[in-house]
Parts: structure tokens; C-alpha cells; sequence
């Protein structure tokens, strides 16, 4: 589970997870993108997003005990929870692994087809959409490089 929140205090049910984590070898990261409001904070900063920035992501797979290019559909499934930049984000920087939404507009703006079974789930918390589906600017990259993760796939 990778959990983000803007203090250490807005991490919600984060005793019960950290329980998890002992109890049931459950990997949890936690991250705080607003770290100078909490001195004590020893953990993860930044965006929960963050986790899958280019040059962050070997180490996310490794700290989830995968291997280099790992995190792939083959291996994980992506449910998000949150605001429409949290989902938009971690939805663009996990195209190029050829993951792939469950979301109907997402899905057809991105050309995929039917037969291709979901792997990135969200529940949004607004109502702004997380990628303007309508903006051939914004759409015609993201279907590019998910078509490309996708024909490396096989």
C-alpha cells in the first residue's frame, strides 16, 4: 500500500496498517508532501504520486520486493483514491507500463481495446476529470505510450 497525505496526522488508519505491515508482511510506504509542517517526520516525502517518478520508481520496486520493470500489470493491479492531480499524476506515469484504466472515457479516449482487461482503478474525491479527455493535446501523447507498453507486452 502506498499512502500519502499532506501531514503525518492525515494518514488515515495508519496504526492499523503499520499492524498489518508486522502482522502479515503487508508492504506499506507512507509518504508526507508537506514535511516542513511536521519536523518529527522521518519517513517518505513528497506526493504519493511521487513513488513512480522515473527516478524513483527502481527504488518503489524495490522497497515492494519486485525486481527492475516488475511493477507491471502482470504483477500489480492500481486502485487510487483521491483528488483528480493525485489520480491524473500516478494515471500518466504508469501508461508506459501498459497499465491500463478502468474508467470508460479513459479507455476510449486512450484507444484500448475492449479485450484488454483493466489494471488501474480509481475512486475520485472531486469532480474535475482527472485527464481532459477532450484535448487531443493532452490525449494524443498518453495514447502513444500506452499503445507502445502495450505492443511490448505482447
Amino acid at each position: 500500500i502506498l499512502h500519502g497525505a499532506s501531514f503525518p496526522a492525515d494518514l488515515g488508519y495508519r496504526d492499523e496498517l503499520e499492524e498489518l505491515e508486522r502482522e502479515h508482511s503487508l508492504v506499506y510506504l507512507k509518504s508526507v508532501s508537506r514535511p516542513w509542517a511536521a519536523p518529527e517526520w522521518q519517513g517518505d516525502k513528497g506526493r504519493v504520486e511521487d513513488y513512480f517518478l522515473p527516478e524513483r520508481l527502481a527504488d518503489t520496486e524495490s522497497r515492494l520486493g519486485l525486481g527492475p520493470g516488475e511493477l507491471e500489470p502482470g504483477r500489480a493491479v492500481i486502485f487510487i483514491c483521491g483528488l483528480q492531480g493525485t489520480i491524473g499524476t500516478t494515471i500518466r506515469r504508469l501508461l508506459g507500463r501498459g497499465f491500463v484504466p478502468d474508467n470508460r472515457k479513459l479507455r476510449r479516449a486512450l484507444a484500448v481495446p475492449d479485450e484488454i482487461a483493466p489494471s488501474l482503478f480509481f475512486e475520485q474525491y472531486d469532480a474535475t476529470p482527472v485527464i481532459d479527455v477532450k484535448d487531443p493535446e493532452v490525449v494524443e501523447p498518453l495514447r502513444a505510450e500506452l499503445a507502445a507498453a502495450l505492443a511490448a507486452r505482447g
